[in-house]
């Protein structure tokens, strides 16, 4: 019986500990070739501020958690590095229009999955941005 016993117990810390350390997610999915930097922001646009930062290689994932609700949304500032062709070498900047998260018990959690593609079109959903613009 103490076999049994022990295991039981050992699983009921860890399903006690993660419904005390649940939060909201947003996931990040580099699905490029370049490098990233992202800038998760809080707030709406001119009252934002920079929540938190991170770096994703290409084809890497990054998630951010998030304690509290509120509008979110994140800059992106993605370089193509070739050492073969360095004419080939560009940097593209761009943001997402903020999203409201939630993140409490009352009203649940928000996972969030954002898919970072490069296509050469002017209509992918996210907006340009200078890099002036990028880093303030």
């Amino acid at each position: 019986m103490k076999h049994l016993t022990f295991p039981a117990i050992i699983l009921c810390i860890v399903i006690s500990t993660h419904t005390r350390a649940q939060n909201s997610t947003i996931t990040i999915k580099n699905k490029s070739e370049r490098s990233i930097t992202v800038k998760l922001m809080h707030g709406l646009e001119k009252k934002s501020t920079e929540y938190k930062i991170d770096s994703v290689g290409p084809k890497g994932t990054v998630v951010f958690n998030i304690y509290e609700t509120g509008w979110y949304y994140t800059k992106l500032r993605a370089i193509q590095y070739d050492k073969k062709h360095p004419e080939n070498n560009d940097t593209i900047y761009s943001k997402d229009r903020p999203i409201q998260l939630v993140s409490d018990k009352k009203r649940g959690y928000t996972n969030l999955t954002i898919e970072f593609k490069v296509k050469e079109t002017k209509n992918d959903g996210s907006v340009s941005i200078t890099r002036k613009e990028y880093d303030h």
